[in-house]
């Protein structure tokens, strides 16, 4: 119910004209919808301390080192399939990304060996290059397609609510098959939402390019234009690295939560919990957070959020007991890792239509670019160090974005 009453306020205020509301949309919508309620019901997230350190035999340092081998691929991908998607169509982008990740989920859990971890990882990484713009930008081309462009901001809230439903269910169902299952198979089960999309996706959702012309198509052309674009947008700049700095220190969260409650004496059965109060938090958080952006300055909103990521991850290094990880959990990975789902409309507008995918990329190739780096020192800290003093260090990244919060008021 509380969601359901956010999502009309947060669609009453995002614009005052008048458009279709939520229940009379196109189906494109909800179907994307659907696929991210399936997509989050993979089975993975609950297992990756387990599969890595225990099946995998990896110490923390290799575990995210691995991480950054991936970060580093997309990075190099993520402009390449951008511009493969503005080219030859952002369907058959999206469709080519998710038979990679089948093919990548199921190479992953045939055999724990770090070099067959390491071409698991880049497949991983070419599939995500070849998702992570192009579907982005097909969702706003559908959109604006109906004349729903701006309600960008709520397709992507509601998007990323179904996707962490999907999560949470999974964390639920993880309870049952973690008796059944060994952790290998339950990583392997982790295909079955890739195939489930990319079906919705190759037959029920059309596309919304328009025919070539014949001509030769121009890679480099739409590269150039891309980057010219992002170059010349002051805006796009510091919001690109606000957004890169949050998001590559909340990711860890994902990844030092589970170390932090073994640390802690916590039974691994009990991780699924601490799993679930982080995607209820993310959740909550994208509700707060447009609500904090509606009634605030963006200077003080900017600079609130990324303090209060910031608080979340200083309090669990200064505890260090449940009550420290669950700061953790709510305000550093709920607060900071829907800071993008946010600001989606305000991104979006900066980008013309020509070249929305290659410059979403070139955008998440910035944020990959962070984690390449951060990834094996953050590993490194949490071997040597303690996972608690990581959180610090993360604290302190968090606090570096609100030098780069945009000075000019959005679109």
């Amino acid at each position: 119910m509380f969601i359901n009453n956010q999502i009309h306020i947060l669609f009453k205020k995002e614009n005052k004209v008048k458009t279709k509301n939520i229940f009379s949309w196109p189906k494109e919508i909800y179907l994307f919808w659907v696929a991210d309620l399936i997509l989050g019901m993979e089975l993975i997230g609950a297992i990756l301390l387990v599969f890595f350190r225990d099946w995998g035999g990896l110490t923390q340092t290799q575990t995210q080192s691995i991480q950054s081998w991936f970060t580093f691929w997309v990075f190099v991908l993520e402009v390449p399939t951008g511009v493969f998607g503005d080219v030859h169509g952002k369907k058959r982008s999206v469709i080519i990304g998710y038979i990679l990740y089948f093919i990548g989920t199921i190479t992953y859990s045939l055999y724990p060996n770090i070099y067959l971890f390491l071409a698991s990882e880049f497949i991983l990484a070419l599939g995500l290059a070849f998702v992570s713009g192009a579907r982005d930008a097909w969702v706003y081309d559908i959109a604006k397609k109906y004349g729903i462009e701006k309600r960008i901001t709520t397709i992507s809230v509601v998007k990323s609510t179904m996707h962490i439903t999907g999560m949470i269910l999974a964390s639920f169902i993880y309870i049952f098959v973690s008796k059944m299952f060994s952790v290998q198979e339950i990583f392997r089960l982790g295909a079955i939402p890739s195939v489930i999309a990319l079906i919705l996706y190759g037959f029920f959702i059309p596309t919304t390019d328009t025919k070539g012309n014949g001509l030769k198509p121009d890679y480099l052309g739409t590269a150039k234009q891309g980057l010219r674009m992002l170059k010349n947008s002051v805006n796009l700049k510091k919001l690109t690295i606000y957004i890169s700095l949050l998001c590559s220190a909340s990711y860890f969260v994902i990844w030092l939560y589970q170390e932090g409650l073994r640390v802690l004496s916590v039974p691994e059965s009990l991780f699924g919990i601490y799993r679930i109060v982080l995607l209820v938090a993310e959740v909550f958080s994208m509700f707060i957070v447009a609500r904090i952006m509606r009634n605030l300055s963006p200077k003080k909103a900017f600079i609130l959020i990324a303090s209060v990521v910031a608080i979340g991850f200083f309090v669990g290094a200064i505890l260090q007991n449940i009550v420290g990880i669950l700061f953790v959990l709510v305000f550093a990975g709920g607060l900071g890792l829907q800071v993008p789902t946010l600001l989606s409309k305000e991104i979006n507008e900066e980008i013309s239509d020509e070249q929305r995918s290659t410059v979403l990329s070139f955008i998440s190739m910035i944020k990959r670019l962070m984690l390449t780096v951060f990834n094996p020192v953050v590993g490194l800290l949490v071997d040597t160090k303690g996972v608690f003093i990581a959180f610090t260090v993360l604290g302190v990244i968090s606090l570096l974005a609100i030098f780069f919060k945009p000075k000019i008021i959005l679109k």
